[in-house]
């Protein structure tokens, strides 16, 4: 039985319409080197590392037995759903059934027509993005700490985050920056490449930078 190859981003699935050969994947993590005396160098784990990768595949423009169900046969359809989710700065999951199932971004789309069929030969380069979580933080005063209520979260570096029913980039800014001013939100927004401050929807996916990499102060 073939594996199934899909992408999904934006609440919508791109199934490759076929199998990437060769085909892989990986896990690791970046070791820690220490000496001890009587020893010598020995190695402990590290933190977790993120996974690189590329999936080479034909994109057909006409009928052959190997398709899977529901390929569409135009190639740039697919080339243009990539190129798109690679340009916007898309977290993407990437997964194949039972074998793979990652959040990624797609660093590079590339495709060359090779025989005059009209099909085309596609690569896509992969990075693994895992979830950052933001740190919370308690402020502490003369009187001693306080349990940090209504503090905002501390935002070391731009991490992801995914919009829930109700939420508004306001809202959003007020968590991550305690701020929730028009000048924040639209800063938030322009980072984002939303054009319309105030229009945002479940499932779409912001970076969140530093307040510093938001570039506004107060």
């Amino acid at each position: 039985m073939s594996l199934v190859f899909s992408f999904l981003a934006d609440g919508e699935e791109l199934q490759l319409p076929v199998s990437p050969v060769p085909f892989g994947w990986g896990a690791g993590q970046t070791a820690r080197e220490i000496t001890v005396n009587g020893t010598g160098l020995v190695y402990l784990p590290g933190d977790p590392a993120a996974h690189s990768g590329q999936l080479e595949f034909l994109l057909p423009a006409r009928e052959y037995p190997f398709l899977a169900a529901g390929a569409v046969r135009a190639p740039y359809y697919y080339i243009n759903k990539l190129q798109a989710w690679a340009t916007g700065r898309k977290i993407v999951r990437y997964v194949v059934p039972g074998v793979v199932n990652e959040r990624v971004i797609i660093e590079e789309v590339t495709f060359e027509e090779r025989d005059g069929t009209g099909d085309v030969y596609a690569k896509v380069y992969l990075k693994a993005s895992p979830e950052l979580k933001a740190v919370t933080t308690e402020a502490s005063t003369g009187a001693g700490t306080n349990s940090g209520r209504g503090e905002p979260e501390e935002v070391p570096a731009a991490q992801t985050y995914t919009v829930v029913t109700g939420d508004c980039l306001s809202v959003i800014c007020r968590r991550f920056y305690g701020n929730g001013t028009a000048k924040y939100y639209n800063a938030l927004a322009a980072y984002n490449g939303i054009q319309n401050p105030h229009l945002i929807f479940p499932g779409q996916v912001l970076t969140i930078p530093s307040k510093a990499q938001l570039g506004v102060s107060g």
